[in-house]
């Protein structure tokens, strides 16, 4: 891909700018590519995941490392081609003193890649396939305009409502035959259509906009989760414009759900997606409350404590049910609910609003266990 192939040039180029502070190139899985400290790259870096995921910069000060995981001082700011975030940027040094810095940087990067774009050829159809989705993701006018031509170019022509799916390997797509695999799967379910789909990689998991008709059948995707596959599907896109929103919705539901087969056409599916997006967008208060919780309790008893609400709450609040899934003594779980409760000073709650708070714990550390 071109973000590893020119990382080193941008690296050896910007850290003379900067007075030779240690400057990180970062991939959209947050993959330190190229690094002016060399032992640092191929380490995960956490800032840099959280600003893509963010889609803004990412401020990491000395008394927050122990959050961010691999990460040092510094600013980290994501970058662009075509509105689609490509990769991320970090400057070492105290957030409060780097920032016009690191802006300045956040700027050169994002010239020098989009420079660099148009002076490669582009090569393959992959390649192409995967400009398309990052211009329908970034919805303008300009950006689909060109998602169209390329389209043309291709001789796709996508038959509207379109579906977009997020499919899911139970390893990810980094090898070249796992993709082709995936991809013979769908052809021969009759799900790729090279004259009408559109597929890429990314975050490792395949991305498909299906042209959707009466001769085409969720059920044939639904067979993909026998093979381990985890399928997740957004709202039927009737436009260009509408397809960023399904398949944000697919690719939510895809990191934070567990089920192998997820609809947003299904209500059950719709209720989890709120409770997801809840959660995701419920930062304060969730920051507040985990703050609580990693307070009162070790690491051990926080795993311990969420599986228990966990499965409360899935046994429909039935003390006997959970009990015997985790198994432990009734006791034992009603004193671990109390436990819990009593730490989120919640226990005078009634219990919607017990259950309800208990979900985006849950959820929000299960977000973070993913990233």
């Amino acid at each position: 891909m071109l973000l590893e192939e020119v990382a080193g040039e941008l690296v050896e180029l910007t850290s003379s700018l900067v007075g030779g502070r240690t400057i990180n190139i970062m991939n959209t899985d947050g993959i330190i590519i190229a690094s002016s400290d060399r032992s640092r790259v191929g380490s995960y870096h956490h800032g840099a995941k959280e600003a893509v995921q963010k889609g803004s910069a990412v401020n990491i000060y000395r008394n927050q490392l122990d959050y961010y995981h691999g990460a040092k001082e510094g600013c980290n700011m994501p970058f662009r081609m075509n509105g689609a975030i490509v990769g991320v940027v970090g400057i070492y040094g105290n957030p409060d003193e780097i920032q016009e810095l690191a802006h300045l940087l956040e700027e050169y990067v994002s010239k020098y890649y989009q420079l660099q774009s148009l002076l490669r050829p582009i090569g393959s159809e992959e390649a192409i396939r995967g400009m398309i989705l990052a211009n329908l993701f970034s919805p303008s006018e300009e950006n689909l305009r060109a998602a169209s031509s390329l389209m043309d170019r291709l001789e796709i022509r996508l038959m509207f409502p379109v579906l977009p799916v997020v499919i899911d390997s139970p390893e990810p797509l980094t090898l070249e035959q796992q993709e082709k695999d995936l991809l013979h799967e769908l052809e021969a379910k009759g799900l790729a259509d090279r004259s009408r789909d559109l597929w890429g990689i990314l975050n490792k998991r395949m991305v498909l906009l299906m042209s959707f008709s009466e001769d085409r059948s969720v059920d044939a995707l639904k067979k993909l989760t026998e093979k381990g596959y985890r399928v997740s599907l957004g709202r039927q896109a009737a436009t260009l414009w509408e397809i960023k929103a399904g398949y944000q919705q697919a690719a939510l539901l895809d990191q934070c759900g567990e089920e192998a087969w997820q609809d947003m056409a299904d209500l059950p599916t719709r209720c989890r997606y709120l409770l997801y997006q809840s959660a995701g967008e419920s930062t304060d208060l969730l920051d507040f409350l985990a703050q609580r919780f990693t307070k009162a309790f070790s690491p051990e008893e926080q795993q311990m404590l969420l599986l228990s609400a966990k499965v409360y709450y899935e046994e429909e609040r039935s003390i006997s049910r959970a009990s015997e899934r985790l198994f432990v003594h009734k006791n034992t779980l009603q004193y671990r609910i109390k436990r819990l409760m009593r730490a989120l000073q919640i226990e005078e709650f009634p219990a919607f609003w017990q259950e309800y708070i208990l979900r985006l714990l849950i959820q929000r550390f299960s977000m973070n266990s993913k990233r």
